[in-house]
C-alpha cells in the first residue's frame, strides 16, 4: 500500500471514529434516536476502513466497543483477538483491550473466562473500569451460585473498589445488586427485609451519583413497584428509557418496555 493509500485509509478510520464520537454525544444528550442513526453510520464506516486496509489499534479497539454496544458480541471477540495479534501496544493499551475483552466474554455468557481475563488485567492496573466491571462479574456469579464463598469474594473486591472510589456510581450500583441478592438468599423474612433495605439505599446513592445509569434506575423502578409507588417507578422507567440504547447494558430495551408495560 502506497503512502497517498494509507493516508486515505487512515481518513476514513478517523470519520469513523469521529462518527462514534458524535453518536456517544447524541446519546448523552438523550437523542437516542439522532444517536442510533449516528452509530449506524459510524458502523459502516468503519467497516469501510476496515476493509480498505486500516489496521490502526486504536480504530479497530474503537470498532470492536461500538460492535458490543450493538450486539454484536462474537464479531467483536474475534476484531479484538485481531487486535491483541497486531503487538506493539502499550501496557495501558493492553490494559483497556483485556477489559474491554472481560466485557464482551461476559455479555456472552461466559462468566468464569471473564473473571479470569479482567483479574489478569489488574495485574498491571486498576481504575474505576477494573472495579466496575468486576465488580459486575462477581456479584453475578455470587447471585447466580448462591455460594457464601463466592458472596465473601464479591464482597471483598467491592469493599477494595469502595477503597478506590466510595462516590463511584457503578461501584454503588454493584453494592446495591450484591444486597438484592443476598436478600434473594437469605434465611429469613427478617435478614431479607434488612438486606433489602441495605440494597435500596445504595440504589439510591448511585442514582445520585449518576441518574441515567440503566441499571440502577431499573433495579429502583422494581423497588418503587413492590412498594406500590407506581408513579415513580414510572418515572424511573421512562428515565431509562431515554437513555437506553447499548446491548452491552444488560438491562435490554425489551426488560424496559415490559416494566413499563406492567406499569399502565
Amino acid at each position: 500500500m502506497g503512502f497517498f493509500d494509507n493516508m486515505k485509509v487512515e481518513r476514513m478510520g478517523k470519520q469513523a471514529y469521529n462518527a462514534h464520537v458524535q453518536a456517544n454525544d447524541l446519546q448523552r444528550r438523550g437523542k437516542v434516536t439522532d444517536a442510533r442513526a449516528k452509530y449506524e453510520e459510524a458502523l459502516q464506516l468503519y467497516r469501510q476502513a476496515y476493509d480498505a486496509g486500516c489496521r490502526k489499534t486504536g480504530i479497530l479497539m474503537s470498532y470492536a466497543v461500538l460492535m458490543m454496544r450493538l450486539g454484536m458480541f462474537a464479531e467483536a471477540r474475534e476484531l479484538m483477538k485481531e487486535v491483541s495479534a497486531i503487538g506493539g501496544m502499550t501496557e495501558d493499551v493492553h490494559f483497556e483491550l483485556r477489559v474491554n475483552y472481560s466485557i464482551c466474554l461476559w455479555r456472552m455468557g461466559i462468566l468464569d473466562k471473564a473473571i479470569e481475563t479482567i483479574e489478569y488485567a489488574g495485574k498491571h492496573a486498576k481504575n474505576s473500569s477494573y472495579y466496575s466491571s468486576l465488580g459486575t462479574f462477581l456479584v453475578e456469579k455470587a447471585g447466580k451460585s448462591g455460594e457464601e464463598a463466592d458472596f465473601e469474594a464479591a464482597r471483598a473486591l467491592l469493599d477494595e473498589a469502595m477503597d478506590y472510589d466510595d462516590e463511584d456510581a457503578a461501584t454503588l450500583d454493584n453494592y446495591g445488586e450484591y444486597f438484592r441478592q443476598r436478600s434473594l438468599h437469605a434465611s429469613d423474612a427478617q435478614e431479607a427485609a434488612q438486606l433489602r433495605r441495605t440494597a435500596v439505599d445504595y440504589y439510591e446513592r448511585a442514582y445520585k451519583q449518576k441518574p441515567s445509569q440503566i441499571t440502577t434506575l431499573y433495579a429502583l423502578a422494581n423497588f418503587a413497584k413492590e412498594d406500590g409507588d407506581q408513579e415513580r417507578a414510572r418515572e424511573l422507567v421512562d428515565k431509562a428509557l431515554l437513555h437506553s440504547g447499548s446491548c452491552v447494558c444488560p438491562i435490554s430495551l425489551d426488560m424496559l418496555k415490559e416494566l413499563r408495560a406492567q406499569l399502565n
